[in-house]
């Protein structure tokens, strides 16, 4: 997809009535997540490429280091504000035009800079570039902000390395800590990134395994993680969350996965999307993933597991399609 036009066009098509929330579809360079932010990083005068880092499906991923004097970080501009402002131009005229429905609102997906960090940055300098480009990334959203109507906009925060660590893929910034020792710093980082959207913005969270090459980077067993971060942000972010999506993979239709989440106490005005829509088994499939979880959550949203990236364009209607014959249409 190369324009977010297109985007606009297939969701109005297939899914006018059951809409809440529209992306651009993380057009251009935006297109593999975070990749493009790492020649962002090597443009730092106080970075350099000097390590490795494996743990990623096996791939090598070179890692920034901090070199040379002391003194703050040169980051240069992410690129996330102006890529929204000029969707969001794009966006108006589509409800404009009446391809979009006009109470739809423009979504602007936005990464942890934990995430961020732990991929590109080598352990020793995780910290420093951490506070560097959390900043960088709070100057991004007040521009958002200031640019789009704020009852028109939503803000999504999208944590998925955090997984890996919680998992014990990765290692805490610079300490030996991963596993579930890290839950508190974890848990503070993603509470700061929501308490930073005010409340006419709606803001919500994707909670994700990563979705390189249609694979996870390991293999949820269960629920357990997502839950307990599902759970801690409810507690501990002092704003309306409006939704948390969270994936399910196309092979658990087992009671086992869903369990742990049936524990989180989840507020009226959250709304909790499941991504359980997978072109792998159809609507068969996903009857299958949607009855299991009825045994566990009463309320929830479809979704797919990591949004439509990285597919052929012509496997996306079917998706679309597949959402609106097994949901209901968003009641006004």
């Amino acid at each position: 997809m190369n324009e977010p036009d297109e985007l606009f066009v297939l969701v109005g098509d297939h899914l006018a009535g059951h809409l809440r929330r529209v992306p651009d579809g993380e057009i251009g360079e935006r297109d593999t997540w975070i990749a493009w932010q790492f020649p962002k990083l090597s443009q730092c005068p106080q970075l350099e490429t000097r390590s490795v880092n494996s743990a990623y499906l096996g791939r090598e991923v070179p890692q920034h280091e901090i070199v040379g004097g002391a003194g703050p970080l040169e980051l240069v501009d992410l690129g996330y504000a102006d890529a929204a402002l000029a969707s969001w131009q794009r966006f108006a005229a589509a409800q404009r035009s009446g391809r979009l429905p006009e109470h739809v609102r423009f979504m602007v997906g936005l990464p942890s800079p934990l995430s961020v960090v732990t991929i590109y940055v080598a352990p020793q300098s995780r910290p420093v570039v951490l506070d560097a480009w959390t900043a960088a990334m709070e100057a991004q959203l007040a521009r958002i902000l200031e640019g789009i109507p704020n009852d028109r906009l939503a803000i999504q925060w999208e944590v998925c390395i955090e997984f890996g660590i919680l998992e014990g893929l990765w290692t805490y910034l610079d300490t030996s800590i991963d596993g579930v020792d890290a839950r508190e710093g974890i848990a503070a980082h993603l509470a700061y990134l929501g308490n930073l959207v005010p409340g006419g913005v709606e803001m919500g969270y994707h909670l994700c395994y990563g979705d390189a090459g249609h694979q996870h980077f390991v293999e949820p067993s269960d629920t357990g993680h997502l839950a307990w971060a599902a759970q801690t942000l409810l507690e501990q972010v002092h704003r309306r969350i409006d939704w948390i999506h969270l994936p399910v993979p196309k092979q658990r239709d087992d009671d086992a996965y869903f369990e742990a989440l049936g524990a989180v106490e989840m507020p009226d005005e959250t709304e909790l999307y499941l991504g359980l829509v997978h072109v792998t088994g159809g609507q068969a499939g996903t009857r299958r993933r949607i009855a299991t979880a009825s045994r566990h959550v009463s309320r929830f949203g479809l979704a797919t597991e990591c949004g439509f990236g990285r597919r052929p364009l012509s496997q996306i209607p079917a998706l679309l399609d597949q959402h609106a014959a097994l949901s209901a249409p968003w009641a006004m």
